[in-house]
């Protein structure tokens, strides 16, 4: 995949940005609850925030992704109940505590908070209601990350492509997607 696809691609991700602050990428329902879906690009946000990543050698962009990862949301479901309107959130973050495995993400349960929650905004630690450890999701490239949101980013996803001196696997949607399905169902028989 050429490095100047993926620049490009990141100057248009800009305009899907929601209340949220992430990139609203699915809508569905399952067990009598509206789902919205919320992706924190975490390549945007390097760019965004550090001037010099472009610049910086591979090995410091790779620690710097995967710092980044450990430390901050990657997708936020809002689950609105058809009937009571009330909002649950499944957020999926990285545990910095977990070192030394590509399976370093946990979800949070969390209710109390608006419909227009972000993540990245605030302390909303008294509002989780649970942390589940287990969640199909692993690694650092996504989907829904915008250097795989034109042709030749789509041929990536599911198979692995080389980024910043690694080969990675782009981990596809549909994976956290079941994943969070079969969490939302567990947490209805509760």
């Amino acid at each position: 995949m050429k490095i100047s696809i993926f620049f490009a691609t990141l100057l248009f991700a800009a305009n899907s940005i929601h209340a949220q602050g992430g990139k609203n990428v699915d809508n569905f329902k399952i067990n009598k609850q509206n789902v919205a879906v919320f992706f924190y690009d975490p390549l945007d946000s390097l760019f965004k925030h550090d001037n010099n990543f472009q610049s910086r050698p591979d090995k410091e962009k790779s620690d710097l992704l995967d710092k980044y990862l450990h430390e901050h949301p990657l997708y936020l479901f809002r689950l609105t109940n058809n009937k009571t309107k009330d909002i649950t959130f499944l957020c999926i973050r990285g545990n910095p505590e977990k070192v030394s495995t590509k399976m370093f993400y946990k979800v949070e349960v969390i209710e109390n908070e608006p419909a227009d929650f972000n993540p990245n905004n605030g302390n909303y630690a008294n509002n989780i209601s649970q942390v589940i450890d287990k969640v199909n999701c692993g690694g650092t490239l996504f989907e829904n990350m915008s250097l795989f949101d034109n042709e030749e980013g789509k041929k990536a996803v599911g198979n692995g492509i080389q980024l910043f001196g690694y080969n990675r696997r782009v981990q596809p949607y549909s994976e956290i997607k079941t994943s969070i399905e079969n969490i939302t169902r567990s947490l209805a028989s509760l």
